[in-house]
């Protein structure tokens, strides 16, 4: 009775290592262009990556359900209810990471690949 403990902790590193498994799998098949991109928008400063996040919100090109998760995300994140509680040693913090880099693949997958360019780039000139 005592041992419930034991199995809510194993079966939450099962879901982190589940999760992560999951997006190493994606992650290598990635063609080079999108390597790239990803890329691009990693070397943007954190106010660029806002701005970015921002552009897409706003632009009517980008399909009303993709522009949702940006507010969804940020909502999320300022909201205390988690997956796993943050009071829990690294994995409380952990699930909240794995959340933004789902909500990023997912806006970056299904965001027209001409929008991200044109925002992209445009940050890029400006530096951001």
């Amino acid at each position: 009775m005592g041992a419930w403990w034991i199995w809510t902790i194993a079966g939450v590193l099962a879901a982190v290592l589940l999760l992560g498994l999951v997006g190493w799998l994606a992650v290598r098949r990635w063609d080079g262009e999108t390597r790239a991109l990803v890329g691009r928008i990693g070397r943007l400063p954190w106010r660029g990556k806002a701005r970015f996040a921002w552009r897409l919100f706003r632009d009517g090109r980008v399909p009303l359900w993709l522009r949702a998760i940006i507010p969804a995300l940020i909502l999320y994140l300022a909201l205390p209810i988690d997956i796993i509680p943050d009071f829990i040693p690294v994995l409380g913090h952990l699930d909240d990471v794995l959340v933004v880099l789902l909500a990023g693949g997912v806006l970056l997958r299904f965001t027209p690949r001409q929008v991200i360019d044109e925002h992209l780039g445009a940050l890029e000139n400006v530096g951001a």
